[in-house]
């Protein structure tokens, strides 16, 4: 069971913020900082940068402040009995969030749908917790993190959101700031694969979607996917799917209801992110989550966004096309 006391995004305080209390019992407070933050640790107060997350356990001291002009955090304070939270690797301990983006407007569609206490917003809630949760858990995997896991996350969103883009090594190495030999190294520590085998799976990605739901002919697709070579584009989709692009297209049927065919298992190697082996039972959320609001926090940005894009490269929700 979920049940969300308090929650919000983007509180702004000034300068001398300082909060302090005791989480309840049976209560987890989850914070992630936009700014950089003071937490106390072991009687010891220790800065953190922007991007930082915590998950406090219940009756966990808690203790953080403002080191900079101003403040800014989203926030969460909950019930629950799913193993995502109670067995989560990190209590107490900071660690740095790879795509902070993301979680923050996890946290947003958490905000909304508690403040509109819907008949699904029970089962809508455990879904994002949940969501939110299995994001931070591989945060905290990631012994390879470091102070461009952000950017890194903005450049791989950018490259599936553009596949057709003429990408290459020295252009993101450049758009990072960083050499094009660290971009690679820190790439493939971060991905699993390399900067060009994931343009390559995006391209193909996006010419499955294409052989699927257009009657485009094979050289225009290949085209819009960012290949001037229709043999170069043939060679690199059969090594990715096992197929040719126009058996592809004629065994649609079956491609379509099996999720427009699978990659072959060496792309599935290449371009799958590591998901844990661990086992994790969910449980049946029925009672409804109250929404109650905090006076000393602001909740800022209630309008939602028309679509889920913006011009960061976040990646849009799947087109359905029409029956």
């Amino acid at each position: 069971m979920n049940t969300i006391h308090f929650v919000g995004y983007s509180a702004v305080h000034p300068s001398d913020f300082h909060y302090e209390t005791t989480t309840s019992p049976g209560q987890y407070t989850l914070l992630l900082v936009s700014t950089p933050v003071q937490f106390l640790l072991e009687g010891q107060w220790q800065e953190y940068p922007a991007g930082t997350a915590i998950l406090y356990a219940p009756g966990y001291p808690i203790s953080y402040r403002a080191c900079r002009e101003i403040y800014q955090n989203d926030w969460i304070r909950f019930s629950t009995d799913d193993p995502l939270v109670t067995q989560f690797p990190l209590m107490g301990t900071p660690f740095p969030v790879s795509d902070t983006e993301y979680c923050h407007l996890l946290l947003k569609l958490l905000t909304w749908e508690t403040s509109l206490a819907s008949a699904d917003s029970d089962l809508s809630v455990s879904n994002l917790l949940q969501v939110l949760f299995l994001r931070l858990r591989q945060d905290t995997a990631r012994q390879e993190a470091t102070s461009h896991s952000s950017q890194l996350f903005r450049l791989r969103k950018k490259i599936y959101n553009s596949p057709q883009h003429p990408w290459s090594i020295s252009a993101m190495a450049q758009e990072l700031h960083l050499s094009s030999g660290y971009l690679q190294i820190l790439y493939r520590k971060m991905f699993g694969v390399s900067c060009m085998d994931d343009v390559i799976a995006s391209r193909i990605r996006k010419a499955r979607e294409q052989l699927a739901y257009t009657e485009k002919p094979v050289s225009e697709i290949a085209d819009a996917c960012g290949y001037h070579n229709i043999e170069h584009f043939c060679r690199q989709f059969r090594q990715q799917t096992g197929t040719t692009p126009s058996a592809f297209r004629r065994n649609l049927p079956d491609a379509v209801q099996s999720g427009l065919a699978p990659l072959s298992e060496t792309a599935k190697k290449e371009t799958s992110p590591d998901i844990s082996s661990e086992t994790v039972s969910y449980s049946k959320y029925t009672d409804p989550a109250p929404f109650i609001s905090l006076s000393h926090y602001n909740i800022a940005g209630s309008d939602i966004p028309s679509d889920a894009l913006d011009s960061n490269g976040n990646i849009l929700p799947p087109n359905i096309p029409e029956s």
